[in-house]
């Protein structure tokens, strides 16, 4: 590897995915620098605007379709209003991290996704009820539970290069 290039792995794991418009996609991204294997926890809440959960397969991936609600590094919450270049491009990331998984929770049907038992999700759950913000009116029938999907992100373009580097930024705090 190229000392001018990073390497992340971004694994996205959806605890909660309420499929009743707006989507609504609760759960974490785990960060992985490749470079020096540290590894840093993203806790997110993100509303999708799309009419059907089809709709993410057939379209291109667009940034717009996806909203972060709430967004919390391992020391507090990331301030989501007046988002300068820098953030932009690590929530570009992060929402195309989630728009992947998304499309493998929809391709793979429910018998085939690995969900957590009601101990570990009950301990998961209080760990990370501070971060997590249910919606009162939804209803949860209509939802997956406890599904993962890791990628490779290794930019080759300088904007691609500024976006893991601001992705860094953004789970060491560097962003509040």
């Amino acid at each position: 590897m190229k000392e001018n290039n990073i390497a992340l792995n971004i694994e996205t794991l959806v605890l909660v995915a309420i499929w009743d418009k707006p989507f609504v996609f609760q759960g974490s991204f785990t960060i992985t620098n490749k470079g020096d294997h540290s590894k840093k926890l993203l806790v997110f809440r993100c509303e999708c605007n799309l009419e059907d959960k089809k709709v993410i397969m057939e379209i291109d991936f667009s940034p717009i379709n996806y909203q972060f609600t709430h967004l919390y590094n391992i020391q507090s919450e990331i301030t989501l209003s007046n988002i300068d270049y820098e953030l932009e491009l690590a929530l570009y990331l992060l929402k195309y991290a989630l728009n992947e998984t998304l499309k493998k929770i929809i391709t793979h049907p429910k018998q085939h996704a690995v969900h957590m038992d009601d101990i570990a999700l009950a301990s998961i759950s209080r760990q990370m009820e501070t971060y997590l913000f249910y919606r009162q009116e939804k209803n949860l029938g209509n939802s997956d539970i406890g599904f993962a999907v890791a990628i490779d992100f290794t930019p080759t373009e300088e904007q691609g290069r500024k976006a893991a580097l601001a992705l860094i930024g953004l789970t060491s705090g560097f962003f509040q």
